[in-house]
């Protein structure tokens, strides 16, 4: 009996020696690990503000800029490329992007970076995870389904301008639109389950919404043929990773190959407001118009209950691969045309947005010297 109480003992001893060991093993692993990430990230995170204008206190990683700068070259590049889990990836890693990715080197003149800040105190900062779980989803639903769903107006506006959210915006909205005959198309994809209205395919499941009627100038008809359209937002769901509305883009009946995006006003709310804008941008050079005539909107033309769109010249066939913070987001090729069409020949001049786009107070232009500090000051700060 003392004999088998020995060998148990020492039998004990043994496991826990060995658990112990494994357990020591491990946590000098992290340690390594996160000593190692923590550096890597400390040159990127650390901002100051210096004279009003916002700058990095070391360079950012070099990596990270080299890769932006890599991406950024070859409309046809996608990076950083997707994980195979679709997973968010770490903090750490999220900065610094494919770590062991084997690089090119870089040209002479690189594509320039935006820079952006890091600001958990700034009131409505953005979510890292957020955007690269916003800029993966619609990478892959672009790549992998042909689904184009896309930056718009003031969210496009942002992206281009600054390489972020809009700076002065009070609640950033990610604006979305998508082509709507990509979500036609995708009712009789093979692989694809339709049931009302929705539609599975993938790791995607988009929502139809139906015309709302409470629009003072958009009733939801088809102008080629009057017919009310079958949707008009679709909520694109690639969970746990993004859930987005995306409002339609549609074919323009008046002119093959182009297409329209709905003006949507509302009566005591914004009408009064956007439509003045409307006016100013069509004096400047954008392309509001009534989209049952073809006639581009004018105070001799503008009615209540008349359907008005923004037509674009453009036939959304090719899209391209530009900053958004720390990663990449498509964006139409023929971007500029597009904000113009939006806002006039003058959209790259930094307004304030009245109300944060909301409301009854038109946008303004900015004066020469807020516009440059607006510029310098970068987009919406992440929060983490």
């Amino acid at each position: 009996m003392t004999t088998t109480m020995v060998h148990d003992n020492q039998r004990r001893n043994s496991i826990i020696t060995s658990l112990v060991a494994t357990v020591l093993a491990a946590s000098l692993l992290l340690f390594l690990f996160a000593s190692n990430n923590t550096s890597q990230l400390s040159s990127f995170t650390t901002l100051r503000n210096n004279n009003n204008s916002i700058e990095a206190e070391a360079e950012p990683n070099n990596h990270y800029r080299r890769q932006l700068q890599q991406d950024l070259r070859d409309p046809r590049t996608v990076a950083p490329r997707l994980p195979q889990s679709l997973q968010v990836p770490s903090e750490t890693a999220m900065f610094a992007i494919q770590q062991q990715q084997q690089l090119a080197p870089l040209e002479e003149d690189p594509p320039a970076t935006f820079s952006f800040r890091v600001d958990p105190k700034e009131k409505n900062c953005i979510d890292p995870k957020e955007v690269e779980g916003m800029a993966n989803a619609l990478k892959e639903l672009y790549e992998k389904h042909g689904v184009r769903a896309f930056p718009r107006n003031g969210f496009l506006l942002g992206i281009i301008r600054h390489g972020g959210f809009l700076p002065n915006e009070k609640v950033p909205d990610a604006d979305l639109g998508i082509i709507s005959t990509d979500v036609d198309r995708m009712t009789v994809a093979e692989g694809t389950w339709v049931r009302n209205e929705i539609i599975k395919f993938g790791e995607y499941k988009l929502v139809r919404y139906p015309v709302e009627e409470d629009w003072v100038s958009w009733k939801g008809r088809d102008p080629r043929t009057g017919e009310q359209y079958p949707f008009f937002r679709v909520r694109i769901n690639r969970r746990p990773f993004f859930s987005g509305r995306a409002q339609s883009v549609y074919p323009y009946g008046h002119d093959s190959g182009k297409f329209f995006f709905p003006r949507l006003n509302l009566a005591r709310y914004n009408h009064e407001s956007h439509t003045r804008e409307m006016l100013r941008y069509n004096d400047e050079g954008a392309n509001y118009r009534l989209l049952d005539t073809d006639e581009l909107l004018s105070q001799d033309n503008n009615e209540d209950g008349l359907q008005i769109g923004t037509v674009f010249d453009s036939t959304f066939e090719c899209m391209v691969l530009k900053q958004f913070y720390f990663t990449t987001i498509y964006v139409p090729c023929d971007y500029e045309e597009i904000l113009e069409a939006f806002y006039g020949k003058s959209w790259n001049h930094v307004e304030n947005r009245g109300g944060g786009g909301k409301g009854n107070r038109p946008a303004m232009k900015l004066s020469d010297k807020e516009h440059q500090k607006s510029l310098q000051g970068g987009p919406k700060p992440l929060c983490a």
